[in-house]
């Protein structure tokens, strides 16, 4: 999606301004009159929000702290709070002090922060594709020049990449992962391309932003190295966020980086919102201080592996002998669906929400190359009758498309 600023009275040229087609999806979604089943939006399942009692969180947190709670807070962030990210990311042998975590407001803001301390017009970044498009826009909307590189079964191809560069003559700034059941994809990226993009940014003395959003929903298989924890030569800065595995309603994320990073990050997050919320802050930590976070990532996988497990039996019923083919994630909340050649997605959505079923078209999730053929199908959201009613769904649309 882009929005052009309307010319000024100097007749200057207008600004061009980057959204996100994912966004607008789940627009098109909310305004539908019939019943829709959603596999477009890549948020927690109702359920899983249900899980947490926000209710009493919030309750406690006002009835202790009163008025402190709904203040300003630190910009870089509750102290505790960092506290708690820094420990985590010990954990998963990330060398994490609390000094060098700042709270954002959602892991969104935590990138286009980075891209403010990191990014001058003209810089170049190398990111996946397909890609998190809202990221995609944000380095647009700063400057920078996107290189699109394809991602297969182990993640981004980190040799093409490097054959690109090579090519081209171009020094990137930026490498951009979401290493972990990549959005949209689900892909993960392998421990050796993990090494060997640390090594190729290295060599080209660029920043690798790591954003693992989902990394804890695993459901098969195992945990692959942060790629922070790999790098040795690289530099490296991790993105997380809360919004997947508890509330994404609070807008409450996290950035890992050098102290001197969090420091031109915190100068800048002044001039946007000065603070993440305060009680958005609190309400985490008073989950946190009550134990039990482990028992609810538990839940939480139990919940979503029973969802993925469902939608890929129902696209293996429904789909079979079809043409349409789909990869198959060990965790997060995407399958990566591909149609037949001369099946646009695009199109397919028009029709796929007539029968009363949306997914987010492959074309969302890039720049210049070429995803029409395929969609972004999200487990995470439906129940699992609604997945195989959802799915049901979308083979008539896919049929009437054969027959138009």
């Amino acid at each position: 999606m882009t929005i052009l600023a309307q010319e000024d009275e100097a007749g200057r040229e207008p600004h061009e301004v980057f959204g996100s087609f994912i966004d607008e999806t789940i627009g098109i979604v909310a305004r539908q009159t019939r019943d829709t089943v959603s596999f477009a939006v890549g948020s927690p399942a109702r359920e899983a929000l249900e899980l947490v009692h926000a209710d009493e969180l919030a309750t406690a947190v006002i009835q202790r702290e009163g008025a402190s709670a709904l203040g300003y807070t630190l910009t870089e962030g509750e102290p505790e709070l960092r506290d708690v990210v820094a420990a985590d990311a010990r954990r998963r042998g990330v060398r994490a002090d609390a000094e060098e975590v700042l709270i954002s407001a959602g892991a969104l803001q935590g990138i286009d922060l980075l891209c403010r301390v990191y990014l001058r017009p003209g810089d170049v970044v190398v990111a996946e594709s397909p890609a998190f498009a809202n990221a995609l826009s944000a380095f647009r909307n700063h400057g920078a020049h996107v290189l699109e590189v394809p991602v297969d079964e182990e993640g981004m191809d980190v040799a093409a990449a490097a054959r690109l560069l090579r090519r081209e003559g171009i020094q990137p700034r930026m490498f951009f992962v979401v290493p972990n059941f990549q959005n949209p994809t689900g892909e993960t990226l392998s421990e050796r391309r993990r090494e060997s993009l640390c090594a190729l940014a290295a060599s080209c003395g660029a920043v690798i932003v790591e954003d693992d959003p989902y990394g804890l929903l695993r459901y098969r298989g195992h945990e692959v190295t942060p790629i922070q924890s790999l790098a040795v030569r690289a530099d490296v800065v991790s993105v997380g966020s809360f919004s997947k595995t508890f509330l994404p309603g609070l807008r409450v994320g996290w950035v890992i980086a050098p102290t001197d990073v969090v420091r031109r990050m915190t100068a800048a997050k002044q001039t946007m919102d000065s603070s993440t919320g305060t009680l958005a802050q609190r309400i985490v930590l008073e989950f946190h201080r009550r134990g039990g976070v482990d028992a609810h990532i538990k839940q939480l996988r139990q919940m979503y592996a029973e969802k993925q497990e469902r939608a890929r039996a129902a696209l293996e019923r429904e789909f079979a002998g079809t043409g349409v083919t789909w990869n198959d994630p060990q965790g997060g909340f995407y399958f990566w669906v591909k149609l037949p050649r001369g099946v646009d997605s695009r199109a397919l959505l028009d029709v796929a929400l007539e029968e009363g079923v949306a997914f987010v078209p492959g074309q969302a999730f890039t720049i210049r190359r070429d995803h029409s053929n395929a969609l972004r199908f999200s487990i995470s959201a439906p129940t699992p009758d609604r997945i195989d009613e959802g799915v049901r769904r979308l083979r008539r649309a896919f049929d009437r498309m054969e027959q138009a």
